[in-house]
């Protein structure tokens, strides 16, 4: 079968696979909200020159994933699947990436196996269908590695680099336009490793670094001159300073142990994870010809452990760059036992194992708390009142939130077993295994799961929030206000609490030609019209309920009113 009719395979296959269901369940609050209201806003406003949270500038994130969303919404309007759509189209275009490298590479079989170890792992699986920027980012950062690895084999495929210099500027351009500065460290430090390692380095100090330097440049400075000519100077200040202080990680509710991402990885990216440890450690292959591609890979994998290790900020998806290396060398297993050339290893069998039991552990307790009419005391005693009454107060009935663990114990243990007992078990079968259930999660898990966590919310925000109401929350931040709701943020200079925002939204111009009516709760003409929503588990003091009353209570938040 030629290279294009394969391509094509996979390209349907992936399409099955990321595009039905992207709308199934609702926007998840913080990120996926986060970005669909700024999409939002980019339509509204029709202004494309920076992202805008309440239509002032939000300089958390540039625009380009942004764009891909308004783009979408403008097209086809507002659905929840189309603030997914760029990640699905992502998912399709890295799958086909992968089966390209392994053509190129002389190993088609190793390619097939790639695309299949990364669509069919867990974490990949999912986050394809969201509304995250990370899967989009992750693509252009492994576009520039790929044609840097193109550079340094130039040489002795008697090629001119000219072409891959600028592409890999054009890419990470594309990857800072996508998330910012962090791409550059990124590839930075993959860059300096691997040519210390091979001591090749006039391929960093070549003149043609600067073609690539033109390519980052063409890209990200057509966006300045953008945001320059919207916003003058003053943008250099914000944008440097807010990116200056993410960097140092200045998010104390995401300070997770340093091992929190090796947790994430190994349980998450199941079952590439178990398949791939072994070679994250050794560095000959029993495949000669591949030892360059897999330096590149290991190292790729251990810096982005590592540096996201060190920040203080953790967040889940943040190692998500790892799902690469990971899924190749998943892939590279999976070929090797394909040719009768490997076997598995005890570690291998090991860490599938224990991966698959937390994996059937989580997927019948959950559905198991999904289900139940009460919560046993042995559960509630463990629990917050947050989480209590999320659980006491959600729709039960959802049995059908057991068929993961169903077929997880069908159709992936059965080969976990023979895996002990046969050396020469082929690990294929489990990611089309594995890949049937992590389906069966999105669709039958994963709605309930959401709904519990962001029905409540979500029509407590809808209630509360009208025209002559002004709403924000207490104690947590949540952007299901600003999506579902009709308030946008203004920081309160008033003494009676801190740190609190409220702002009509407003049809107007936005910032910095804001002509928005700012009515400021603090006014005594309006004290009435304010509420504010805390999570049930929000400890309210004296003082607190000396300026607010209790008006509903909805399970696991309090509308408050202000006296």
């Amino acid at each position: 079968m030629s290279k294009g009719n394969i391509h094509i395979i996979i390209t349907l296959l992936a399409l099955l696979v990321f595009i039905p269901g992207l709308g199934l369940t609702p926007l998840f609050d913080w990120d996926e909200l986060n970005f669909a209201e700024a999409a939002h806003e980019m339509v509204a406003s029709k202004n494309t020159a920076y992202v805008q949270i309440g239509y002032e500038p939000f300089w958390e994130k540039p625009p380009l994933f942004i764009w891909l969303q308004a783009a979408f919404l403008w097209l086809f309007g507002n659905h929840t699947w189309v603030y997914r759509l760029p990640n699905a189209l992502a998912g399709i275009v890295t799958v086909n990436l992968a089966y390209h490298i392994g053509y190129y590479l002389g190993r088609r079989t190793l390619g097939i196996f790639w695309a299949l170890a990364m669509a069919f792992s867990f974490a990949p699986l999912i986050y394809f269908k969201s509304g995250i920027i990370d899967p989009v980012f992750n693509l252009f950062i492994f576009l520039s590695v790929w044609h840097w690895y193109r550079i340094t084999r130039c040489e002795s495929e008697n090629t001119r680099p000219h072409w891959h210099y600028f592409l890999v500027g054009l890419f990470i351009g594309l990857a800072v336009l996508t998330k910012g500065p962090v791409a550059l460290l990124l590839l930075g430090l993959l860059v300096i490793s691997i040519t210390a390692y091979r001591g090749r380095w006039h391929d960093v100090f070549s003149t043609r670094i600067f073609i690539a330097a033109f390519g980052c440049a063409l890209l990200v400075g057509l966006w300045i001159l953008h945001l320059y000519n919207s916003l003058g100077a003053q943008f250099f200040d914000s944008f440097l300073a807010y990116q200056w202080e993410l960097a140092k990680g200045q998010i104390p509710w995401h300070n997770q142990p340093w091992f929190y991402h090796v947790i994430v990885l190994f349980f998450l990216c199941f079952p590439a994870a178990g398949l791939a440890l072994p070679y994250l450690f050794q560095r000959g292959e029993e495949d000669f010809g591949l030892e360059s591609w897999h330096a590149v890979m290991r190292t790729l994998f251990w810096i982005v452990l590592i540096v996201f290790s060190l920040v203080t900020t953790k967040i889940i998806h943040y190692s998500s760059l790892c799902w690469f290396p990971l899924s190749y060398f998943a892939g590279y297993h999976t070929y090797l036992i394909h040719t009768n050339r490997g076997q598995n290893h005890w570690i291998q069998k090991v860490s599938l194992t224990l991966g698959a039991l937390v994996l059937l552990g989580a997927m019948f307790v959950l559905p198991y708390l999904l289900s139940s009419t009460s919560i046993p005391h042995w559960i509630g005693q463990h629990l917050d009142a947050y989480t209590l009454g999320l659980l006491q107060n959600h729709e039960t009935g959802t049995f059908t939130a057991f068929i993961p663990a169903t077929m997880m114990v069908t159709l992936v243990f059965p080969w976990l077993i023979k895996n002990f007992m046969h050396n020469q078990w082929h690990p294929g079968k489990l990611l089309i295994a594995m890949g049937t259930v992590g389906l069966a999660a999105y669709y039958f898990l994963l709605p309930p799961m959401e709904s519990l966590l962001q029905k409540e919310l979500k029509q407590t925000v809808i209630t509360e929030s009208t025209a002559t109401l002004y709403v924000e929350t207490q104690g947590f931040k949540s952007f299901a206000l600003y999506f579902h709701g009709n308030v946008s943020p203004q920081k309160m200079n008033g003494p009676w609490l801190t740190d609190t925002f409220v702002l009509h939204r407003s049809q107007s111009k936005p910032y910095p030609k804001q002509e928005g009516k700012r009515i400021w709760i603090k006014d005594a003409n309006h004290h009435e019209n304010a509420r504010l929503i805390t999570k049930s588990s929000y400890v309210a003091d004296a003082y607190f309920r000396y300026q607010f009353k209790l008006i509903d209570s909805q399970g696991a938040y309090f509308v408050w009113q202000r006296r």
